[in-house]
């Protein structure tokens, strides 16, 4: 049966799905359990060391459910806290940035990679850093585009408005000589489409979900956490669950089950349960 523990996946609200429903997709006898904090969303806007203290928590509160493996599907959270949580837990960690980072890397044919995100993820310069490390020659151009969130979050009905503002856009940024682009935010995959044809059929389009996923299956086989057996999901969030459901319902044309839950009573001492979870 292997490992039946879950991976646990936190987003600040509906994004980070696209990362778990490529996990399920590719990894499909891996239970998961999804957290969405749409009580505090978004946290592209907030100053990097509250969103820092918001992902220690959520992080804190899937380790308390007893993951084997914990995924940040959201990038500002990755850019402000991944250090922080991959030292914490005694379980891997991934983050959205470095594997998206590194694919970048590989796929450019003239150095030149463009990003795409929202604004805090720019801020932060995670992705600049991150791609200097896998290639220090390259040229990294940067964009920060936290309008299209909410956008995608209302639905297929924005698409032409969404389109006219991204060919303006993506048509500065292709003048700067890209051919590799990150979408470095859970949501753009959704549009994945209309920045194709705005940029153009000879720029790479690298997105977070399926790159993030090849990471986990890596991290899975190296530590032997593999799971072989007919697995169970679960989706949390920390705000109203209808308005969660009915987000997921225009983005995905899913509507999970889902359970709320209270983030602030939550104890998980990192000293006291290292050495149990590492035995687990």
């Amino acid at each position: 049966m292997g490992d039946l523990r879950p991976i646990g996946v936190f987003d600040s609200g509906v994004g980070g799905l696209t990362v778990l429903l490529e996990l399920q997709r590719v990894l499909d006898r891996e239970p998961t359990v999804y957290l969405g904090d749409l009580a505090r969303c978004p946290y592209g806007p907030r100053p990097q060391a509250e969103v820092r203290a918001f992902a220690i928590q959520v992080g804190d509160y899937l380790a308390s459910l007893g993951i084997k493996l914990l995924v940040v599907a959201c990038n500002t959270a990755t850019a402000a806290a991944y250090q922080v949580l991959r030292d914490r837990y005694p379980f891997p960690c991934v983050g959205v940035v470095a594997p998206g980072a590194a694919a970048a890397a590989r796929a450019t044919r003239n150095g030149r990679i463009g990003v795409v995100a929202t604004d805090g993820t720019v801020a932060s310069g995670a992705y600049r850093r991150a791609i200097l490390e896998c290639r220090p020659d390259a040229v990294v151009v940067e964009h920060a585009a936290s309008w299209l969130v909410p956008l995608i979050e209302s639905g297929p009905h924005h698409d032409v408005a969404i389109e006219d503002r991204l060919t303006a856009e993506m048509t500065e940024l292709r003048r700067t000589g890209i051919d590799t682009l990150i979408l470095g935010c859970t949501h753009f995959p959704l549009v994945r489409a209309i920045f194709q044809r705005a940029v153009g059929p000879d720029v790479t389009l690298l997105d977070s979900a399926g790159t993030t996923v090849m990471e986990v299956a890596r991290l899975l086989r190296e530590f032997g956490l593999e799971a072989d057996g007919v697995p169970g999901h679960r989706v949390l969030v920390t705000g109203p669950a209808g308005a969660f459901g009915a987000r997921a319902e225009t983005m995905f044309r899913t509507s999970p089950a889902i359970e709320t839950v209270n983030l602030s009573g939550t104890v998980w001492d990192a000293r006291e349960n290292n050495d149990l979870m590492r035995s687990s």
